[in-house]
């Protein structure tokens, strides 16, 4: 092996060194932030659980559930709080599952911030749509990872001309996951399927203006060497902003429910 001060001695005399420049590997952030969430979950859960039950009606409104009648009245830190709370341990286990499987991929494709507020957006437009259409309680982050899954998926169809970075099987498997949870949610009753779709929408939403561009970096022979995520600029912050604002304008104009 060649050192460092006489690299490949043995090529010839006045050859040029043709071989492409080092690439740095994708930078991959931790996932501070995702299992920061689940163990709010699972503290919020607990607290539930000392306070009565997570199950108990009267518990789950105390902690800040979804309901139309508190927030038609003022109480709009119902639109977010929902999104850490769970009823029952089946709920709370399901939902972190699903976290755990859609969050961690985001937050190390997004980065920490984007995918803070992809997931902040996904649940507040989760509850406000729940808000305007469906007058039952409801308590969960279904909508939240419904959000950061439809992140996943923008990601992976924005990028899926370069390759290998963006796998079009990934893109498939989560738009079959979403449409499963889908079906699911309409034939199985107690779920709040607007919730979903609030959170969906609100997810994709932000995270078209958020998502990361992936570089295929060539050598000098063309061939793929490695590839570069390259985040948005601070100009992409306006597009989660405008959702933010218009979340907040529905809940202001729409009637007492």
């Amino acid at each position: 092996m060649a050192d460092a001060e006489h690299p490949q001695e043995h090529r010839a005399a006045g050859e040029v060194d043709t071989s492409p420049p080092a690439t740095s590997r994708l930078r991959i952030p931790g996932t501070a932030l995702t299992w920061a969430i689940v163990g709010i979950n699972v503290a919020v859960w607990l607290s539930m659980e000392a306070s009565g039950g997570s199950m108990n009606s009267r518990v789950i409104v105390d902690f800040g559930a979804k309901v139309n009648a508190l927030i038609a009245e003022g109480e709009y830190w119902r639109l977010i709080m929902p999104v850490f709370l769970h009823i029952g341990v089946v709920h709370l286990v399901f939902n972190t599952v699903g976290l755990l499987s859609f969050g961690r991929l985001v937050e190390t494709t997004y980065g920490h911030v984007r995918f803070l507020v992809i997931y902040l957006v996904s649940g507040v437009a989760g509850s406000v749509l729940s808000y305007l259409m469906s007058p039952s309680p409801s308590a969960g982050a279904s909508g939240a990872i419904f959000g950061i899954a439809g992140a996943l998926a923008v990601f992976y169809a924005y990028n899926r001309r370069a390759h290998p970075a963006s796998d079009q099987g990934q893109l498939g498997g989560i738009i079959t996951v979403l449409a499963i949870n889908a079906v699911y949610g309409v034939v199985q009753p107690g779920i709040d399927n607007w919730g979903h779709a609030g959170g969906l929408i609100g997810g994709v939403a932000a995270a078209v203006w958020l998502v990361p561009r992936v570089r295929v970096v060539h050598g000098f022979d063309g061939d793929v060497v490695g590839v570069r995520l390259e985040r948005s600029p601070a100009s992409g912050w306006i597009g989660p902003a405008i959702v933010i604002g218009a979340v907040a304008l529905a809940v202001a104009l729409a009637p007492g429910r």
